[in-house]
């Protein structure tokens, strides 16, 4: 019984236990690598400000020209009876066909931005597990804390890695 005892080694009886768990540990630490790519694309987000900014002006811009739809609309009518008016309903279409092409041209392309904030959400919502996990595996950790006397001389600090199994 005694030789049975001190052959047992406790890391290793341990160890077996979690071993089912190294292809999941592998796997999370596999999110540190893409953590770093992951910061980068934040620096990308910081696009999103001048955007921002320039939207305003342009919506301020698009305000002081709600009164030339009015101008507009009256312009159309009056062209069609006074010709020489054409060329000036035609120069006004062409302005606000291009201000709709290039906002059009912006809006696609946030289209990537968008796509990848939905992405982004969806991610956040498969890894919500995390966290309770990992507040409930700290707990259990805390659990088998051992009493003074045994942790000061004891091994249970060493790492297992290096250890044969």
């Amino acid at each position: 019984m005694s030789d049975q005892f001190s052959s047992f080694q406790p890391n290793q009886a341990v160890a077996k236990v979690f071993e089912p768990m190294k292809p999941v540990q592998e796997q999370l630490a596999h999110l540190a690598q893409i953590l770093e790519p992951m910061g980068q694309l934040g620096q990308l987000a910081q696009v999103f400000e001048p955007l921002r900014a320039f939207q305003e002006q342009v919506a301020q811009l698009a305000r002081a020209f709600e009164p030339m739809r009015g101008f507009q609309d009256h312009l159309r009518q009056v062209s069609q009876q006074f010709t020489p008016m054409q060329g000036l309903q035609d120069q006004l279409d062409v302005l606000a066909a291009s201000f709709r092409d290039h906002l059009n041209q912006l809006a696609r392309a946030l289209e990537p931005a968008t796509t990848f904030q939905d992405q982004l959400a969806h991610l956040v919502s498969l890894f919500e597990p995390a966290r309770t996990l990992h507040h409930q595996f700290t707990e259990l950790a805390d659990g088998f804390g051992a009493p003074e006397s045994h942790v000061e001389g004891s091994s249970a600090g060493n790492s297992t890695e290096g250890q044969a199994s």
